[in-house]
């Protein structure tokens, strides 16, 4: 009941200026005394049948047979290597015969991989399925969320606009990562793509704003039990979601957003107009 009212109270100031007055941190400390639980993680398809792809690790990893889960090396240096599919299993610089599915698991979280020169954090699966090769990427959603609002939204716009468009995107994230479109993957991120230097001050920005907002999301039901009902938040113009039984199509467009947030509505304002008889939770502990 206390982070609701928090979150009631959130809803009357901008996400900026609710982390400056610590409302995220209040939020956090209600949870400080729960068990610490894993974030959540999300599987996302990021090549499909390709003869190939440059993956690079950078920095120390292990791989490992996905099905098996049989060990099959340690590395302590990072690697650059052409990946492929060859009859008898997959050549990354060396041969692995026999092999034709891979996991390669970097050894600290902050060691990121490179998949032809986009970057991304967490597992890195790769699949032989006749001959081509398809990479699934594990990793946590707010680290995905990262690389997609960055990759989706490149002009930029009021903090107030990035922070609906996170939570709307968050919300799908969850719904997905919930209902995975195959055993082997949640949703496709085969459009995304790396990001050059230009932006990097507006991809410091949205990571900024992805903190204030941590696992914040909408739903369309009342929460029992703890249990919060995430669904598909489609943009008006976007049209992706036309087939999927849960999707709520916004009443707003991604431009609308940004007119409405340099009018100085907040993004859980933007949010009530753009979803109605939706609302903003919690749906991970603050850890």
């Amino acid at each position: 009941m206390i982070v609701r009212i928090l979150l009631c109270m959130l809803a009357f100031l901008p996400f900026s200026t609710s982390l400056q007055a610590g409302w995220y941190d209040t939020v956090s400390g209600y949870f400080q005394n729960s068990k610490p639980t894993p974030p959540p993680m999300i599987k996302v398809l990021i090549v499909h049948d390709e003869p190939g792809v440059v993956l690079e690790v950078k920095g120390k990893y292990k791989i490992f047979d996905p099905f098996t889960k049989e060990h099959i090396s340690t590395r302590f240096v990072g690697k650059r290597q052409y990946i492929q599919a060859l009859r008898d299993g997959i050549k990354w610089g060396e041969e692995f015969p026999g092999v034709h599915q891979l996991v390669i698991i970097p050894d600290d979280k902050s060691t990121t991989t490179l998949i032809n020169d986009t970057e991304y954090k967490g597992s890195i699966y790769v699949y032989d399925v006749e001959g081509a090769i398809s990479v699934v990427n594990l990793s946590y959603i707010e680290d995905y969320l990262s690389t997609l609002i960055a990759s989706q939204y490149r002009e930029p716009m009021p903090e107030e606009a990035f922070a609906a468009l996170i939570i709307a995107a968050r919300t799908t994230a969850y719904y997905e990562a919930e209902n995975p479109k195959t055993d082997f993957w949640n949703t496709d991120g085969r459009e995304m793509r790396n990001q050059n230097n230009a932006v990097q001050k507006q991809q410091n920005s949205i990571d900024r704003i992805l903190q204030a907002t941590r696992y914040m999301v909408m739903t369309t039901k009342p929460s029992q039990n703890g249990q919060i009902s995430p669904f598909i938040a489609d943009w008006k113009e976007s049209g992706k979601s036309k087939s999927a039984a849960q999707a709520v199509v916004s009443q707003l467009s991604v431009s609308q957003v940004k007119e409405l947030a340099q009018k100085g509505e907040n993004a859980a304002q933007i949010l009530s107009k753009a979803f109605p008889d939706t609302k903003i939770e919690l749906i991970h502990s603050l850890n």
